[in-house]
C-alpha cells in the first residue's frame, strides 16, 4: 500500500532526523533569524544532495526490476537525453536512465543525474512528446534545487530545535524510504511526499519550456494531463501516485494552456525541419 503524505506531515521523524541533520550546526541555527534564512542555511550542499541521489539510485536499481522492453527502454533513453540536454544540465552530470518493470504510473529525476520511469507511465504517455512533458517537469525539479529547498525547510521546521544537538557527518547518511521520498523517488518504498504547490507550478512552467527546447510540441503536456485525469477518475479513492503529489488536474491544465502561446515560438525554432 502506498502512503501518500503531504509535505510537512509527521512521517517516521526518528528515522528522518538523522538525514535532515547532516551538516547542521548550532551556529547555523542561531545565525539565522527568519525561516527563509534558516531554510537557506540548512539546505544541503550540492555534494551532499548528489551523494544522496546516487545512493538512492543504487538502492532502487537493486530493489526494482528493470524492464526487458527494448522499445520502451530505447524510448526513455531517447527522450530523456533530449530533455536533459535542453534543460542545460546535459553536461552537468553523468546521466543514467532506467525503465522499471512496474505498473506504477510514475517517473522521477534524482539530484546527480538519474532518471527513472515506471512501465505504467508509458501506458498513459502515448508518444515521445507526452513522455517529454513528464520528464521535463521532473528535470526542472532538479534544475531548480527543489529537493534541497524541501530538506532545508524540513530542517528549519519542526526539527529546528533538535538539529543543533545532532552531529552526523556525510558518511552517516543512509537511504531510507523518507530520504527517497523527499528526493521524489519514494513510490518504490511506499511513501510519496509531494513538493510544494509553488514548486510544482515551477516544474510545470519550466518543464514546458524544456520540452519545447527539446523539439517537442508543448500541447502534448495538456493532452498528457487530460489522459492522467481520465485514468485517475477510474480509481476513485485511490489516486495515481503521480497525481497524488501534484496540483489538481483542472488547475494544472488551465495554467499550461495559458503558458503554451508564449512557448510555441521556442518549439517552432527547435522542432525538426
Amino acid at each position: 500500500m502506498h502512503v501518500c503524505l503531504g509535505f510537512g506531515c509527521c512521517f517516521s521523524r526518528r528515522r528522518f532526523l538523522g538525514f535532515v541533520a547532516v551538516g547542521a550546526t548550532a551556529g547555523a541555527v542561531s545565525a539565522c533569524a527568519g525561516d527563509n534564512g534558516l531554510t537557506r542555511a540548512l539546505a544541503p550542499t550540492d555534494q551532499e544532495l548528489n551523494m544522496l541521489g546516487q545512493q538512492t539510485w543504487t538502492d532502487l536499481r537493486q530493489k526494482e526490476k528493470l524492464s526487458t522492453d527494448t522499445a520502451g527502454t530505447q524510448q526513455v533513453d531517447r527522450v530523456a537525453r533530449k530533455v536533459v540536454d535542453a534543460s542545460g544540465l546535459g553536461s552537468a552530470y553523468n546521466w543514467e536512465f532506467a525503465l522499471f518493470d512496474s505498473p506504477e504510473v510514475n517517473a522521477f529525476a534524482l539530484p546527480g543525474g538519474r532518471i527513472g520511469v515506471y512501465r505504467g507511465l508509458l501506458q498513459i504517455a502515448q508518444d515521445d512528446a507526452q513522455l517529454a512533458a513528464v520528464l521535463g517537469h521532473e528535470v526542472t525539479h532538479v534544475a531548480n534545487h527543489h529537493a534541497a529547498q524541501r530538506i532545508g525547510a524540513e530542517r528549519a521546521g519542526s526539527l529546528g530545535a533538535q538539529i543543533a544537538q545532532v552531529g552526523l557527518g556525510a558518511s552517516g547518511v543512509t537511504v531510507t524510504p523518507e530520504v527517497a521520498g523527499i528526493l521524489g523517488a519514494g513510490v518504490s518504498y511506499g511513501i510519496v511526499l509531494p513538493f510544494s504547490r509553488d514548486q510544482e507550478y515551477e516544474a510545470d512552467s519550466g518543464g514546458l519550456v524544456t520540452m519545447a527546447k527539446a523539439g517537442y510540441d508543448p500541447n502534448a503536456a495538456v493532452t498528457l494531463w487530460q489522459r492522467m485525469a481520465v485514468e485517475n477518475a477510474k480509481q476513485p479513492g485511490q489516486p495515481l501516485e503521480f497525481m497524488s503529489t501534484h496540483p489538481s488536474e483542472a488547475n494544472r491544465i488551465g495554467r499550461l494552456q495559458q503558458q503554451i502561446p508564449s512557448v510555441m515560438p521556442v518549439y517552432e525554432a527547435a522542432k525538426p525541419a
